[in-house]
């Protein structure tokens, strides 16, 4: 029997003994693949990832509603006249005029992704996508999770970003059989992890009716006589020897799961949505000790094309993308609680990114749902990342339309992968060039750059404390601002009235840390105003006066 003919039969899906973590059974994705996916010691850094699947098409308009100079954009009620969320149902962030959907807030006892990001852990990535898109579910998840944006409409996607990543880290498998798994993937199969030869991880499913994988032993089959000093011969023997290992294997990983859930600070309280036991699961496998480096995870259901709110209720602010919201919100959140909970040993080395394949288009369809667009909202989250807003508010008319009338892409969300790739695992940025580049990536895409805290908390040529000035001051109606930052993080300008009134939002969004020239323009009557500079829990202010 050939090896690959083995691996595509039945039997390879048996050919291990399952691992029951709870209610959950892991395997490796393939008998053939373990030998290579067993993390060396003392090779990168220590650093995780959790990637989470939004499968459908998340609608990123009714996620993060548009506004403009703090108030909901009016356009968004025009283009949707039966799912625009009512302004007074949304929870906005005041400072800076952020409004989100109420599933991301009013959700389980954590405060949802609202209250991360109020402490500073949640980086909301708006205008988020890829050009030109493909509104295809299939085609542009591969594209999501291939880190490739083909420049041929032929192109086959073979492998995934973070597959490529691991390969390059760990030229050495299958050679070395090292402790731990390089990856995990919770709920089935993601070509995010699949390599130039081999997926580079394992999977774990969840517990259903009837679900046991049964095991291999030599008594299950044996080798016929008649096999010996055959070609068949040595891919059993092969075949028996990594089935041995992956058990040996598979017994680490129960053995961390075991230790981990038991750990008295894993306090979250999660829900039995599949989202959130799968959260629960890693944070228990990070909690034991398993030194895996990227965790995928995933639930589906966002393409609402129809009822995706509740048709009866006026504010269109619940239905079933409000509740699903939801899930994703207090799934994150408790996780997050819980590394916060193992301390700051743990709590930083772990951040989170969410994909979806596209966002929807900027109007309904008429039937309480929304078709395939964009450009969408993506979340990061961590203590190492820098919270608060990336990218402008979507304009909603015909200049911030692409020439198909979908929102047009601010992000290429490769700039995210190469961010996570070089601030965050460490690789330099030829090499994280190398792994998203391809044959037919183009010449590369740049770090998003302040997402991610760098190592020292400061910039090495970061100035040496926060600062604001305008020139000129006294002013007309133009001039420029100013400022300079030592630490990267959501940073917010505004110009307020003596009395504290706010008259005018200059900047809500997150920087890195370095100096900055933003230029002022403003129609406030004559006077003088209090122009203030926020970033994190620093804040300077500076008196200007205005001439007419």
């Amino acid at each position: 029997m050939k090896r690959r003919t083995f691996l595509q039969s039945s039997l390879a899906a048996t050919a291990v003994a399952p691992v029951l973590l709870g209610k959950t059974y892991a395997r490796p994705s393939t008998p053939l693949k373990l030998l290579a996916q067993l993390k060396p010691q003392g090779t990168a850094n220590n650093n995780i990832l959790v990637l989470v699947q939004l499968f459908g098409g998340n609608d990123g308009l009714n996620t993060i509603i548009p506004s403009q100079q703090g108030v909901v954009d009016p356009n968004y009620y025009t283009l949707r006249p039966n799912i625009g969320i009512a302004e007074s149902a949304l929870t906005k962030y005041n400072f800076g005029g952020i409004y989100f959907n109420p599933g991301l807030a009013n959700v389980g006892n954590k405060g949802g992704l609202f209250q991360m990001f109020q402490e500073g852990s949640l980086a909301v990535i708006r205008g988020i996508g890829y050009d030109p898109p493909n509104l295809s579910h299939f085609y542009s998840t591969d594209v999501w999770l291939s880190g490739i944006v083909p420049t041929s409409a032929d192109y086959t996607f073979n492998t995934g970003w973070l597959g490529r990543m691991l390969e390059q880290q760990y030229p050495d498998f299958p050679a070395t059989l090292p402790q731990d798994p390089l990856a995990i993937n919770l709920g089935g199969f993601s070509l995010a992890l699949d390599g130039s030869t081999s997926n580079m991880g394992i999977v774990v499913y969840p517990e259903s009716a009837g679900s046991q994988i049964p095991g291999l032993s030599s008594t299950d089959d044996s080798l016929d006589a008649n096999a010996i000093g055959t070609r068949y011969e040595t891919e059993f023997a092969f075949v028996q020897g990594v089935a041995e290992m992956s058990n040996t294997y598979a017994a680490r990983v129960k053995n961390a799961y075991s230790a981990g859930i038991t750990n008295p600070n894993l306090k979250g309280t999660y829900g039995s949505d599949t989202l959130a036991q799968q959260m629960k699961t890693v944070a228990a496998l990070i909690a034991g000790g398993l030194n895996t480096s990227v965790y995928v995870v995933g639930t589906g259901g966002f393409d609402f094309h129809v009822n995706e709110v509740d048709e009866g209720d006026p504010t269109h602010a619940t239905g079933a993308h409000t509740n699903l919201l939801g899930t994703v919100a207090d799934a994150i959140a408790q996780f997050q609680s819980d590394m916060v909970n193992l301390g700051s040993s743990t709590a930083d080395r772990v951040i989170g990114f969410t994909v979806s394949e596209f966002g929807r288009r900027p109007y309904d369809n008429g039937s309480f749902g929304t078709d395939h667009g964009a450009a969408s909202v993506q979340f990061a989250f961590g203590t190492q990342i820098n919270g608060g807003v990336f990218g402008d508010p979507p304009v909603l008319s015909g200049k911030g339309f692409d020439a198909n009338g979908d929102l047009d892409v601010q992000i290429d969300f490769r700039s995210v992968y190469s961010a996570l790739l070089t601030d965050w695992f460490g690789m330099s940025l030829t090499d994280a060039t190398t792994v998203l580049q391809d044959q037919t990536a183009g010449d590369g895409v740049n770090p998003l750059q302040g997402l991610i805290k760098s190592s020292s908390g400061v910039s090495p040529s970061a100035p040496v404390s926060l600062s604001l000035s305008v020139y000129p001051n006294p002013m007309a109606s133009n001039g420029n601002i100013t400022l300079a930052l030592p630490n990267g993080g959501y940073t917010e300008i505004e110009m307020a009235s003596m009395d504290g009134k706010n008259v005018q939002q200059i900047l809500a969004r997150t920087l890195a840390a370095g100096s900055y020239t933003i230029p002022l323009t403003t129609d406030v009557p004559s006077g003088a105003y209090l122009l203030s500079l926020r970033c994190g829990a620093d804040r300077v202010a500076r008196v200007v006066e205005v001439i007419r």
